[in-house]
Parts: C-alpha cells; structure tokens; sequence
C-alpha cells in the first residue's frame, strides 16, 4: 500500500513452492495476468506520443490484409475492447508474429459485438504484434525501455524470459501450466504475460501517476472512464467507478485458471495505490472469491473506515 507516495504497508507470506520450503520474498515475482494489458495500453499511448501511431488510427494502416481491418476498427476500439474480438486463445499456439494474427482473424466473428464493449485478449494480442510491426522490435524490449525504465523498474519480466519452473524466482502457480505454454508464444505478451512484484506493481502506479512514465496528456487519455459497465466503467486497460469513501477508483486485474491472479488499484482522489499479487487461486472456474478479491476487499474496507475516522 502507497499513500502519498510513501509505502507504507508491504506484507509477503506463504511459499513460493507447492514441495519445498522457499518463502516468498519482496523479491518474488507472480503472474498478473491481465494486468499486462494496462502496461500494453502505456505501451501504445507512449508510441502516440512518438508519433508512431494515433489512437483512432485504422488497423488497415498496419495491418491491411486483415479482415479485422475492413470492419474499420481502430486503435482506441482495440485499446477499449470495442474491436468485436473476443478471447480465443488462438495466439497461445503461435510463435510467429503474423501467424498470430492471421490465427486471430480466422476465429468466427460476431458483428454485433462491433462497437460494444467484450472483454477482450485477442484484441490486446493484436496491440502487441502492431507494436512489434511499428518499432520492427520485440515487445518486451519496447517495454523495458519505453515504460518500464522510466518508472525505475528492474525486476519485472515477460513470460518465458526466464525459468517459470524455478520458485526462487517466480511462485509457483497451484495447477501445472499447460507445456504448450512455456515458450514464447504471443497469447502470453501483451495481454496476460507480466511477471512482477506487489511492491513494483504499486511503485509502477505512483511513478505512471506522476508523470515520470507518460505525459499528462496521455495519462488522462489511459485513466479516462469510458463505457459503462454494470458495476464500473471500462478504461484503456482497466476499469474506474467511484467509491462512496474513497472516490475515484482506478483497477487493473487478472486472473488465470491455474491460480495465479492480482489487483492493482488506485483511489485517485485519496491518493492511495493498493497492489495485491499471489499464486493461492481458488481456480478461476471454481465459483469462489479470488484471494486478490478477498485481501483487496478487506484492505478497501479498512481504508474506508480510517478514512471515515479520519484516521
């Protein structure tokens, strides 16, 4: 947890090993899944700002061959989930960057979901390839340099930079990850393949919220509320509703079936960056609470009675 600026709660418990005794360090990483749309979404906006592309720019102008490209979906609309695309795990299987969206295009299209909003990791693997197209260079090199490093952050990865079987580096996940998985494959880059700590994932926030990673401009555009949901609002790359205690609330989440799943959210008008991380499940298709729910709920809780005390 970061107030103002100053950590001021920072907690790690349990084993990064479901075998052996290796506790979990302010050093381990974890899987955040979805969470690596929100640094995609920072990706493409710090490429606008180097006029590489714009955000209503059509996917026809990098990716002419596309079908997507003649439905006149945009960048915003990808960034959005509004480009029609689902999530089909197709790219998962892919280690070509054009194979991965040619995979992409041929799943079957729904084209009244065009313009609406349908969570979306095809679409935020699209980004990432675009990306790769523009610079001509791998996505986790334009990471590091373009977003990760401004924000002063050394630790993070991308999946398959390192040894995911090892938990002195990374926790293990509760159920295996399918082998298929293991290596580079572009399901698991831009939309769901950061690697990184609770502390970096908050120190992330405060610097992105700062100015120290995207202009004012851009940060504006990346936090902006856009199409109501049922309970939120959807942002590029997270979600916003606002809190009857702590006001705005900005978050960004993810969650995978073999347990890995967190929460990063920011209390805007308060000032306060809660990040949670952790490999304890239950599976995503158990029908219980995340553990990232359970811990970030009753942290919510709390600062929402501090605050009422004013304390």
């Amino acid at each position: 947890v970061i107030k103002n600026g100053t950590f001021v709660y920072n907690r790690t418990a349990g084993s990064a090993s479901l075998t052996e005794n290796v506790p979990v360090t302010d050093e381990t990483l974890f899987h955040v899944a979805s969470i690596a749309k929100y640094f995609t979404a920072a990706l493409v906006l710090k490429s606008i700002e180097e006029g590489m592309i714009a955000v209503d720019d059509p996917i026809a102008k990098y990716a002419p061959d596309m079908k997507l490209a003649t439905r006149g979906v945009t960048i915003a609309d990808l960034l959005s989930h509004r480009s029609g695309l689902g999530s089909s795990y197709v790219t998962e299987q892919e280690t070509d960057r054009d194979d991965a969206l040619a995979a992409i295009d041929n799943v079957p299209y729904d084209p009244d979901k065009l313009g609406k909003f349908n969570y979306s990791n095809d679409g935020y693997d699209v980004l990432g390839v675009l990306l790769e197209r523009i610079y001509g260079r791998d996505y986790e090199d334009l990471l590091r340099e373009k977003i990760l490093t401004p924000a002063c952050l050394e630790r993070p990865r991308i999946w398959s930079s390192i040894d995911l079987s090892d938990p002195e580096i990374i926790s293990q996940p509760l159920a295996p990850v399918p082998p298929k998985l293991i290596n580079r494959n572009y399901g698991m880059i831009a939309s769901g393949g950061l690697l990184i700590t609770a502390e970096d994932l908050a120190a992330y926030q405060w610097a992105l919220s700062r100015g120290n990673v995207l202009s004012v401009q851009s940060i504006e555009t990346l936090f902006k509320a856009r199409e109501k949901r049922k309970t939120n609002y959807a942002t590029f790359g997270g979600f916003w509703r606002e809190h009857d205690v702590l006001g705005a609330r900005l978050s960004a989440r993810g969650y995978e079936e073999w347990g890995d799943n967190a929460i990063l959210i920011h209390y805007l008008d308060k000032d306060i960056i809660v990040a949670v991380v952790t490999s304890r499940g239950p599976a995503e298709d158990s029908g219980q609470p995340s553990f990232r729910m359970q811990l970030s709920n009753a942290i919510e809780n709390l600062l929402a009675e501090g605050l009422a005390k004013d304390t």
